[in-house]
């Protein structure tokens, strides 16, 4: 006798479905009108205007095409994963987990990405930012908090989520290769 489906997975599974989907139909976009944008020409202009960008930023400008691939790729995968997570597929849930918790960690990655560019940034100006404008200096310590705390949010729900995924009657409607959606 197979476990009731849950509410919470059919909802969670066409959710991530469709967001993935939306993914990868963007990145496909993308992916056409990257090289009407020329990134070489922006870094060009920058670099001749004096403005010095990040080696993170340049690096990123250099290769929008590559990470844009990643990006689209990682989105079709997590759609096939949705897909299969709707048909209970036991790999799905644990590859489900899997992306939860890289998902997480990426958002941490982005925020100390973040908090480098800003510390970055101030390196590159000898007067301290609450000199310059108190409210540039305030606008600083906003987006570290904002950034922070927006991955400590991701983070705490992303767990809750593989809390509810681990749960015995969740499980308990997984298999290991039968389900239909």
């Amino acid at each position: 006798m197979n476990a009731p489906r849950s509410p919470f997975v059919n909802a969670l599974g066409w959710v991530s479905f469709a967001l993935a989907a939306l993914g990868v139909v963007s990145g496909l976009m993308q992916a056409a009108m990257l090289p009407a944008l020329q990134p070489e020409s922006l870094l060009q202009a920058l670099g001749d205007g004096g403005m010095a960008l990040p080696p993170a930023l340049r690096w990123t400008f250099e290769h929008l095409q590559l990470l844009n691939g990643a990006s689209t790729l990682l989105s079709a995968l997590f759609a096939w994963v949705s897909w299969d997570l709707l048909r209970r597929r036991e790999w799905a849930r644990r590859a489900f987990i899997a992306f939860l918790v890289l998902g997480a960690a990426g958002g941490f990655a982005g925020a100390a990405l973040c908090l480098h560019a800003l510390d970055w940034a101030a390196a590159q100006n000898p007067m301290d930012a609450g000199e310059l404008d108190p409210l540039f200096a305030s606008l600083q310590s906003a987006t570290r908090v904002v950034a922070i705390g927006s991955a400590s949010l991701v983070a705490l729900l992303h767990a809750a989520i593989v809390w509810k995924l681990c749960a015995p009657a969740i499980r308990a409607e997984f298999s290991g290769g039968e389900g239909s959606a």
